[in-house]
């Protein structure tokens, strides 16, 4: 008995130490590991309870240089583990994000107030056109074979303007075509349909002209006498039929210094200029490479454009 009394004393007298250093020590401490546990835990389950679903920041643009939605793959992504345990609030699925395409500019209409045939010639010499031209640089005619207007160039470096007889008509507003066949071209060669023309006294033209290079591109420029203003410069596109044989439709579309251009019906671009107003038609070949450079040219139509 006396020793379970002195048991009971000791114990009471230790009480009061452990609570003394109960005091001083602090609560118990607990690892960091198990708080974010059980402060996750407690946060979904609130969550629960209460039915919020918790909002999602969403990027406004996925990073550059990686998938659409996926972080690029030098980001490290935190893990994040689900324990059956707790409960978990799950967010309901977004609906897919609409993709806005913005428009491109509208193709202009080749045939916009386009009337009636206001000119036309079949290029097959029974035109009102100077049909047999030859010098060094080029030999122009109608060629026995195929009946129509041939060109070919003898010597590089030199461009020639084939243009009709003064007393054809001269037209401003108007669509214009005609129907080119290559049968010798190299890639800078060019050829391609002069409109509005016009030449002074002492025969100083000034013209707008259309050229095709047979690698596929397309340009456009005035001429003033000798001087040469680039309006729109080489285009490249998949309409133009490249090298030789090769067959190309050229046409324009002009009113009020606009003009659309087109090659086979496909649209190539648009330019704007007031320096001529109206003009006869002509056509073009150019050599740049080694002589030889052959085009045949048929079907030029022109039809008034009523704007």
């Amino acid at each position: 008995m006396k020793l379970l009394s002195r048991l009971r004393l000791l114990l009471i007298a230790l009480l009061p130490l452990a609570l003394a250093t109960a005091c001083i020590s602090g609560p118990p401490t607990v690892p960091p590991s198990t708080a974010l546990v059980q402060a996750a835990a407690e946060t979904a389950t609130a969550l629960a309870l209460l039915k919020v679903t918790p909002a999602t920041a969403l990027p406004s643009a996925p990073p550059a240089g990686s998938p659409t939605g996926q972080p690029p793959a030098d980001t490290a992504v935190p893990a994040v583990t689900a324990t059956a345990a707790e409960p978990s609030a799950t967010p309901s699925p977004l609906p897919p994000a609409a993709s806005a395409t913005p428009a491109g500019p509208a193709t202009p209409d080749p045939n916009e107030a386009v009337g009636d045939i206001i000119f036309q010639d079949a290029l097959d010499g029974t035109g009102r056109w100077f049909w047999n031209y030859s010098d060094e640089v080029a030999v122009f005619g109608v060629d026995a074979e195929r009946g129509q207007l041939k060109g070919t160039m003898l010597k590089t470096g030199a461009g020639w303007r084939f243009t009709s007889s003064d007393d054809t008509q001269s037209f401003g507003a108007q669509q214009v075509r005609v129907t080119t066949h290559t049968t010798a071209c190299a890639d800078n060669d060019e050829y391609g349909l002069i409109f509005w023309g016009r030449h002074d006294a002492d025969y100083h033209y000034d013209l707008y002209l259309f050229t095709l290079r047979c690698s596929g591109a397309a340009r456009f420029a005035v001429i003033q006498d000798t001087q040469v203003t680039v309006l729109t410069d080489w285009t490249a596109s998949p309409a133009i039929h490249t090298g030789a044989p090769a067959d190309n439709t050229l046409m324009v579309w002009m009113a009020g210094g606009e003009f659309r251009f087109y090659v086979n019906d496909q649209y190539l671009f648009s330019a704007q200029d007031t320096t001529l107003t109206s003009g006869f038609y002509g056509l073009y070949l150019n050599d740049r490479t080694a002589g030889g450079a052959t085009v045949f040219y048929e079907d030029l139509i022109a039809r008034a454009v009523n704007r």
